[in-house]
């Protein structure tokens, strides 16, 4: 794990880099269609989320472990980040100044020394991840990047956000709620579920809030579970 820094329209961004630790997920090139890197975002700063939040630590642990490189970060406002809150509009801004680090990582990873900038192809070589908040944020500002291959979607918030943009987006998606959310109502994932474009891969579990805790091992399965069907999909 590794400090990093990220400018934003709000200024300085505090973030962490999680390097590949397992083996490097196939490029498309090679006929697969597995993004090999993510971006992972928090959940709502007002209610003390940060990049350091244990679910997202446990995602970006995932990811790494097979393969990805892996970038988090703080909200503008949040934890060691400038800027102030701006309720999910101007924070669009800060996630794309992530997927632009991410980018940078598959540009300068050994499997592209030495070749072009334009010979390394990053068109679906991204993931998008957001847990609650982070994933209304994280979601929209893939909608208009060619980067992200694939999302996920962890305890959206689809009854406090218009997630109507991002159940029309095509690409694939995985949706993680828990059975026992106090927050989001599962009901309500499960009809939004049902509205978007392609069946994205759900998985619901058990005994688990809107926290996770004591639910992390399932989260994980879940992460490792998606990466196994993108890794599956031809390119």
């Amino acid at each position: 794990m590794t400090i990093i820094s990220l400018q934003s329209s709000a200024g300085r961004l505090a973030g962490l880099y999680d390097a590949p630790t397992g083996a490097a997920v196939p490029c498309r090139s090679e006929g697969r269609g597995a993004p090999r890197a993510a971006v992972v975002c928090h959940p709502h700063p007002l209610g003390g989320g940060t990049k350091d939040n244990k679910v997202v630590h446990a995602t970006a642990k995932v990811l790494a472990q097979r393969g990805l490189h892996v970038v988090r970060f703080d909200f503008r406002g949040a934890g060691g980040s400038e800027g102030e809150h701006d309720e999910g509009r101007r924070e669009v801004d800060d996630v794309r100044a992530a997927l632009d680090f991410a980018a940078a990582c598959l540009t300068q990873a050994p499997e592209a020394a030495g070749a072009d900038a334009g010979d390394v192809a990053l068109e679906g070589s991204l993931l998008m991840v957001g847990y609650s908040f982070g994933s209304w944020v994280g979601l929209r500002a893939a909608l208009d990047d060619p980067r992200v291959g694939a999302r996920m979607a962890i305890a959206p918030p689809v009854g406090f956000y218009d997630y109507a943009v991002i159940a029309a987006d095509p690409r694939p998606l995985a949706v993680v709620y828990a059975e026992a959310d106090e927050l989001v109502p599962p009901d309500d994932v499960r009809r939004w579920v049902e509205t978007c474009a392609e069946p994205p891969l759900v998985t619901a579990i058990a005994k688990a809030g809107h926290l996770f805790h004591g639910r992390l091992a399932p989260l994980r399965e879940a992460v490792h579970g998606f990466v196994n069907r993108l890794e599956q999909a031809p390119g």
